[in-house]
């Protein structure tokens, strides 16, 4: 295995292929090389593109665009995302195959630009659960630690970017998709605000409240990865340049009674290191009330819930037979017979408890996640970013994220990253290889957060946090 931080990032390999230094096959190739070492190993891909990708990549050679922004890279993409000729399963058994005839406009986009598709990534069963594992393709293991999860939904790209498999990869992001697999994979993650990136023919079609939670964007090797891609899939790309202010620093916005957990001692580390980069770089600390975060993060279950559950029963079903139950589900389960994932069944299990019975209910709840991202994105305006612990843990032996994620309660472990998505702010996930954790040597991780609008500022920063870190 060749870790991703010891491997040239995508704008080293431009520059290669630019000069001709190295050709798109070679590239190609060589990564379809590892991709096949490290399956084995991972089980990430759910679909490798072996001949396909190399053919692309020798036409590329031979009459391509040199110039053209990811020219020869070679990348993966999340099983939900839309294919030409091929299904999306969301790694459901149970759930008819959904067949595409075109690309989705994020994977059209990344063609568009000359990335050539080498793999599809595996994800948790209906991309709902922090543990890419599901009936029908089994689990993933995480690249630095197979004993340990890869994260979820998009643990497949974090698995295949993290090992080295691909040179970047593109996820989904409603609950911290993309930030959780790339924390614990050692990788770089990017979500952008839900608007960002169009989603047409991607899976699901998310139409509910948490349209505004889910976020498309890249798993990569670097800060500058990140914003290369989203360059591609944005419908609004950044300026090149630095930031819309032009100005150095910036306000570093200290969240004050905000509900957080720090399980290890070195993401504290890096979390110290990080602020201080940034301090250091010119940004002034500003202490800010965030004491609101408890009691959203307390309604995310009942907005999931309404939003999905009768999707979930409704996917699940067995035309003409009766609809699908979790209650027989939990006996099949039981009797070691399960048709679904676990962790699934236990985001069912929930409803009853958690799901409102009034739409009055929903409509008080949407109310108040729409007020509270209105004032903080006031409050972050153009020059505030933040700074947390991706997650409050490193990446847990297997079993043992699900049961951790999905207990009711304030878990400060994961307030961090979900507040990302039902404020729709724009996160970024940064590794630091500079600290890692002597015991298991798995790798901490910090996140980036701002309002919409200030991107650049975002990536800018997260640069000078990333020089710091590794």
């Amino acid at each position: 295995m060749t870790p991703s931080h010891r491997s040239p990032d995508a704008v080293t390999l431009l520059e290669q292929l630019r000069a001709g230094a190295l050709t798109a096959e070679q590239l190609v190739g060589q990564h379809l090389h590892t991709l096949a070492h490290e399956q084995p190993r991972l089980n990430a891909a759910t679909g490798i593109f072996h001949d396909a990708a190399l053919a692309e990549a020798r036409r590329l050679d031979r009459e391509g665009d040199r110039s053209l922004p990811l020219f020869g890279l070679p990348y993966s993409v999340k099983e939900t995302f839309g294919l030409a000729g091929q299904q999306v399963t969301a790694g459901s058994q149970r759930m008819a195959p959904e067949h595409h005839a075109q690309d989705a406009e994020i994977v059209r986009r990344l063609k568009a630009a000359g990335a050539v598709v080498i793999a599809r990534s595996n994800v948790p069963e209906l991309a709902m659960t922090a543990e890419s594992t599901n009936p029908r393709y089994g689990r993933t293991n995480n690249p630095l630690a197979p004993d340990r999860v890869a994260g979820g939904s998009s643990g497949g790209e974090g698995a295949l970017v993290g090992s080295g498999s691909s040179v970047f990869g593109v996820g989904s992001d409603i609950l911290g998709s993309i930030r959780i697999p790339a924390a614990f994979c050692g990788v770089v993650g990017f979500k952008p605000h839900s608007a960002a990136v169009d989603g047409a023919g991607t899976w699901p079609t998310v139409t509910g409240n948490t349209r505004t939670w889910l976020g498309l964007g890249p798993l990569t090797r670097s800060v500058r990865d990140a914003r290369l891609v989203y360059n591609v899939i944005a419908r609004q790309p950044l300026a090149a340049g630095s930031n819309a202010g032009g100005e150095a620093g910036g306000r570093l916005v200290v969240p004050g009674g905000f509900p957080m957990t720090i399980q290890d001692a070195c993401i504290g580390q890096a979390l110290g290191a990080a602020r201080s980069a940034l301090v250091a770089s010119g940004y002034r600390e500003q202490a800010q009330d965030f004491s609101q975060v408890r009691h959203l993060f307390l309604q995310i279950p009942k907005v999931i819930l309404d939003d999905f559950y009768d999707t979930w029963i409704r996917l699940l079903s067995t035309p003409g037979a009766a609809p699908f139950s979790p209650w027989r589900e939990l006996a099949a389960q039981l009797l070691r017979r399960p048709t679904i994932d676990n962790g699934l069944l236990t985001w069912m299990l929930i409803a009853p408890l958690m799901k409102p019975r009034r739409q009055s209910t929903v409509a008080r709840i949407a109310e108040e996640y729409a007020n509270a991202r209105a004032r903080y994105h006031a409050m972050l305006g153009v020059d505030g970013v933040m700074v947390l612990p991706t997650l409050g843990l490193l990446a847990p032996p297997h079993g043992k994220m699900n049961r951790q994620s999905l207990k009711p309660g304030v878990n400060g472990l994961f307030t961090a990253h979900t507040m990302g998505n039902y404020l729709d702010l724009p996160a970024i996930a940064v590794p630091a290889w500079k600290y890692r954790d002597p015991a298991t040597g798995l790798v901490p991780s910090v996140s980036l957060l701002c309002a919409p609008g200030a991107e650049a500022r975002l990536f800018d920063a997260a640069a000078t946090v990333e020089a710091a870190l590794n």
